[in-house]
């Protein structure tokens, strides 16, 4: 009788303990593709479902923290091709900016106006992170100036076109809801300025920068699909050319050469960003600025003779805009 007993109780907890982790397994499968959960507040919390019922959802994040959320608070459920998807991005906008060039010095020149530009990119993000991104630009300026020999002069609506490409990796840091990204690249800006087109002493001159920028950004989401984020960026000036177009004046110049070695860059922005179900929205305020030191010296020919010698003064930029985009 004993006997009997003890196999039927064995026979009841294996059974039940059967039952217990086909339940357990049975769970797990229901749940397993999914990566996380976005709630109706906007918040999104990726982890493993562990328990979901009526009442509650808890999820174990990779912190190994239990978040435990009420289950009408839930909006969707994000499964592994959501993340997938998630990782390729792309964006494609407009910038409007008004920019001011400046050579301080016993004659000071300056040219400012109103650019606008379309820009794009491409980001890969898993952790760390990937971006291409490009920028094209057009616009006129106003010179106030002088010639060579001193004479003041002033040129109003000269075409300047703006090319800029960079290359940023960084890594993602997330911490109570706030991503944060440090990155570094590579980057290139080339700028042409057409004073020919308006002033018959005038001339083309093209200006190209190589820098590594350094920054960081950061991104919070503050509920109902909007988020929040600032940007700031060091940009360590590696080298610059300008090259004088003095042909354009007479065909018997040559067009000197100024190489740059010193300078840097700064940049910061803001942005806010809304989210929609398959693209989302944002404006983003910036400002951007340049400081280059002197260049050297070249020389200018005329018939290939020697008559003079000239540089690229120390020169400050600010660019100050705003851009709109859609990101998908």
């Amino acid at each position: 009788m004993g006997m009997r007993l003890y196999h039927k109780t064995a026979l009841i907890f294996t059974m039940t303990a059967i039952f217990i982790l086909l339940s357990y397994t049975f769970s797990f499968a229901q749940y397993e593709d999914i990566k996380g959960v976005k709630f109706k507040d906007g918040s999104v919390v990726y982890g493993v479902i562990i328990e979901m019922t009526a009442d509650r959802v808890i999820i174990a994040t990779k912190d190994n923290d239990a978040v435990i959320r009420k289950s009408d608070d839930i909006a969707s459920f994000i499964k592994e091709d959501d993340l997938t998807k998630r990782r390729h991005s792309f964006a494609l906008g407009t910038e409007i900016s008004y920019i001011k060039y400046e050579e301080p010095g016993s004659i000071s020149i300056e040219d400012k106006g109103m650019m606008y530009g379309i820009v794009g990119s491409y980001t890969y993000r898993n952790k760390f992170m990937a971006k291409l991104e490009g920028k094209f630009a057009y616009g006129s300026v106003d010179y106030n100036g002088a010639t060579m020999d001193g004479t003041p002069l002033t040129i109003s609506d000269i075409p300047d076109y703006m090319v800029e490409f960079r290359w940023l990796l960084g890594y993602d840091f997330v911490a109570k809801g706030i991503t944060i990204t440090p990155d570094f690249g590579i980057g290139y800006r080339y700028v042409q300025d057409n004073a020919q087109q308006r002033y018959a002493g005038g001339y083309q001159r093209e200006s190209n920068y190589i820098y590594i920028p350094i920054g960081a950004g950061a991104v919070t989401n503050i509920g109902k699909g909007w988020s929040f984020g600032a940007n700031v960026e060091y940009d360590l000036f590696l080298w610059g050319r300008q090259i004088s177009y003095f042909s354009d004046i007479d065909p018997n110049y040559n067009n000197p050469e100024n190489e740059q070695l010193r300078g840097y860059g700064v940049r910061g922005s803001i942005s806010i960003a809304k989210k929609g179900e398959k693209m989302s929205f944002i404006i983003e305020p910036y400002i951007r600025y340049w400081n280059i030191k002197e260049s050297n010296y070249s020389i200018l020919t005329y018939d290939n003779m020697p008559v003079s010698y000239g540089y690229e003064p120390n020169n400050d930029s600010t660019e100050i805009g705003c851009k709109l985009a859609v990101t998908f």
